[in-house]
């Protein structure tokens, strides 16, 4: 094969796949290398057999490369090639470029298919039988590949980082497909120098002249999803298509070609949720994790941005699928090509955007920034950054279909719990309430005859011959759950409202009781065995919360109404009091009047909750019980201590007599309502403390009955005389001092003594 220079191109085959290996060529009985003529004489000596399995091994190699793959990288392949073309470079050989003329002026260029399409028809993947060889690849030189670039760039084109990146991936998968790669691998060192310049000088221009420091689509925010979502599902064409395409583009993170090759069997129920599986994606071109279905959640809270209203209104006015009913396939959820799909969606996308065009300027964006890889780039977004308590970052990529760095791709593999939170925070349920954990619309029958009502509702707005029939009856539980919302914003002339189902308010009405929608602990859930998953455990916690508050809601009434009535029941024991001339049969003194207010707050059931909010969360260190006064509600407020306070050395009797009714150095307050922690000094705390042991167990000592909080002088007098017997103890020392003349802490001693001797 000749150049146009004259030289001899390649002796080799016009294409041989870059994968071919030593065993499939040894199973033809040729060398890679073999010409042309060789290969014709093996086959006429009876090599033919294993020739045609080369030939078949050629077609299975070149579904290496994904046809999506291909399609990215062929306006790129094509712009190179056109330059050579127009400018009669040397390596371009001839059969290629008589086939370049020959497309050019053909009819399909009289009827305006652009040159770079065209000349895509003769690339692998894209050629009617044999790629033609396009180049003489050794006269292939840097310059070559770096001219088409530059002159796009000084045509004023845009040569963005991305873009960059693309042509250079896009040329090096040209040289593997007629396997060049060692010579692009000599090319390469040189081509990303350039290329790596080329980029910090557009980041240079964009910081010197004010340029936007985004490239590509920008990241749609959630606000703005919300909108879109809501307005697409108002068209009366496209709406249906456009709004179940958009909520599944986001609630999956994928990219437009995941969603437009959906497949109606790749979606089915598991507990609260839909599983969507992808049986190939741009980063798993094997279908190893095609097996890891992406969790997908109803939103019973705002229809717009739920994927299961979007998913059953779209599958209840869809119209045909390509499938006969005899098939034993499944149809692709969406009718048409991948590119057809895709490119409805974006038209629907465009007009939208142009609709919302005040709203999407006040997000800060531009409309031509928004596009269909915005939900994607939105959602990964949302979901890692929009709000305190995101999904962990693993899980995200996962979800996202990304590749984890180093050591992370090995060790943090797919799990369904982490998946589940993914998608119960990207279908838009508040993250940071316990609405989060809320359980989707879910049909629930009592008897067998409700069933059957139920199905055949779903049998009647819904082809279950094609589609599972658990996945359209949750469907349509969760349009029947929004049918109001729907009603109310939905046009007369929506698709949704030709369907014989919705129109009829009687059975739409009658589905709606069998509906149940909330939290896992409520009794419908309880009852029919519905289990919530997905949910993280601060959800949990603000259940808990919530419980405590509702239960306060309830007591604050009463509490207030007792509130109310206590100033009454108050004057009433004072006008008593004064009338009589005694308080509960006592003199009236301060002690015993503020022990008969006491009394009563106590039996208004206020006392008990103060105290319990005053002490949450703080132990008793003696184990004692605390003596209400009328400090305790706020009423009175106690004496200071002195900042010298110390119990000093006394009698038995006088200590006593502290214990239950005070002195003048703490204001009449009775010692044994002083705590340890009033007491400054460590010594005189500890001393406290001993004193406290003490008294406490001769209170203990009073018979059941005869204590009282609050009694006159004569009445713990009485209480001593009936339990100083339990407290003689004789003394060792030398000087034998009465009973009644040792002090209390001697006492004490003394009872630790005997207690330890014993």
């Amino acid at each position: 094969m000749a150049s146009d220079d004259g030289m001899e191109g390649p002796t080799r085959p016009a294409f041989v796949p870059a994968l071919t290996t030593i065993e499939s060529t040894e199973a033809c009985g040729q060398s890679i290398d073999a010409s042309a003529d060789e290969r014709e004489a093996h086959e006429t000596n009876g090599g033919g057999v294993g020739c045609a399995q080369k030939i078949d091994l050629v077609v299975e190699l070149r579904n290496s490369i994904g046809l999506v793959t291909r399609k990215a990288y062929k306006s790129s392949q094509a712009l190179f090639l056109l330059h050579l073309y127009d400018r009669n470079h040397p390596s371009l050989l001839s059969s290629f470029r008589e086939a370049i003329t020959a497309l050019l002026n053909g009819p399909r260029a009289h009827r305006g298919v652009t040159r770079s399409a065209l000349i895509s028809t003769l690339l692998p993947g894209f050629s009617q039988g044999e790629p033609i060889e396009p180049l003489d690849w050794s006269l292939v030189d840097e310059m070559a590949i770096l001219d088409p670039v530059h002159a796009l760039k000084m045509d004023g084109g845009k040569l963005s980082d991305s873009r960059l990146s693309k042509y250079r991936s896009a040329l090096s998968l040209l040289f593997k497909d007629f396997q060049q790669e060692q010579r692009w691998a000599e090319l390469m060192p040189t081509i990303g120098k350039v290329l790596l310049g080329w980029s910090r000088a557009n980041a240079r221009k964009r910081k010197e002249e004010g340029m936007e420091v985004e490239s590509g689509k920008a990241p749609l925010p959630f606000k703005l999803y919300v909108s879109i979502c809501k307005d697409v599902a108002m068209q009366d064409v496209d709406g249906p298509f456009a709004w179940c395409y958009a909520a599944l583009m986001w609630n999956l993170v994928c990219r437009s070609d995941n969603v437009a090759y959906l497949n109606i069997g790749h979606v089915r129920v598991e507990d609260d949720h839909l599983l969507i599986f992808f049986a190939q994606s741009k980063t798993d071109q094997e279908g190893k994790l095609a097996k890891h279905g992406r969790a997908v959640y109803a939103n019973p809270l705002n229809p717009w941005i739920c994927p299961w209203t979007s998913l059953g209104v779209f599958l209840m006015t869809v119209t045909h699928f390509d499938l006969s009913p005899e098939s034993s396939s499944t149809p692709p959820l969406f009718h048409g090509s991948l590119g057809e799909t895709a490119r409805r969606f974006r038209n629907c996308l465009m007009r939208s955007v142009e609709r919302l065009k005040d709203e999407v300027e006040a997000c800060g964006l531009r409309a031509d920034s928004i596009g269909s890889h915005s939900f994607r780039k939105g959602a990964a977004t949302y979901l890692s950054s929009g709000g305190t308590a995101c999904p962990s970052t693993s899980a995200i990529s996962l979800r996202a279909g990304w590749t984890q760095p180093g050591v992370e791709g090995t060790y943090r593999q797919f799990d369904s719990a982490g998946d589940h939170h993914v998608g119960r925070t990207a279908c838009g349920l508040p993250m940071h309430t316990e609405e989060l954990a809320l359980l989707p619309p879910t049909f629930i029958k009592a008897s067998d005859e409700e069933g059957e009502f139920i199905r055949s509702c779903v049998v009647e707005c819904m082809d279950i011959a094609k589609i599972n029939f658990a996945v359209a009856q949750r469907c349509l539980a969760t349009v029947i759950f929004h049918l109001e919302t729907l009603k109310t914003h939905l046009p007369a002339t929506h698709k949704l409202w030709t369907t014989p189902l919705m129109v009829d308010n009687n059975r739409c009405r009658k589905l709606k009781t069998f509906i149940y929608c909330g939290y896992e602990y409520g009794e419908g859930a309880k009852e029919h065995d519905l289990r919530v998953t997905g949910v993280p455990p601060h959800c949990t916690l603000l259940h808990e919360m919530q419980q405590v508050r509702n239960d306060l809601d309830k007591v604050i009434p009463h509490i207030k109404d007792q509130m109310d009535r206590l100033p009454g029941v108050i004057e009433q024991a004072l006008d008593d009091a004064v009338q009589q001339g005694r308080i509960e049969g006592q003199p009236v003194t301060t002690a015993n009047l503020e022990a008969c207010m006491a009394r009563v707050l106590k039996d208004s059931g206020i006392g008990d909750l103060i105290h319990q909010q005053q002490t949450a969360g703080i132990g008793n260190e003696d184990g004692d019980q605390h003596e209400e006064t009328l400090r305790d509600y706020g009423l009175l407020s106690f004496k200071p201590l002195p900042c010298d306070f110390r119990v000093p050395n006394m009698s038995l009797r006088k200590a006593w007599h502290h214990w239950t009714l005070g002195d003048s150095t703490t204001g009449g307050r009775p010692w044994r309502v002083i705590q340890p922690n009033e007491v400054r000094e460590q010594k005189n705390r500890e001393r406290l403390k001993r004193y406290r042991k003490l008294m406490l167990a001769m209170q203990t000592e009073v018979p059941l009955g005869e204590w009282k909080n609050w009694a006159t002088f004569e009445e713990y007098e009485a209480m001593f005389d009936s339990i100083q017997h339990h407290f003689r103890f004789d003394s060792s020392s030398s000087l034998k001092r009465r009973h009644g003349e040792l002090s209390w802490d001697t006492i004490l001693r003394l009872k630790y003594k005997i207690q330890r001797s014993a």
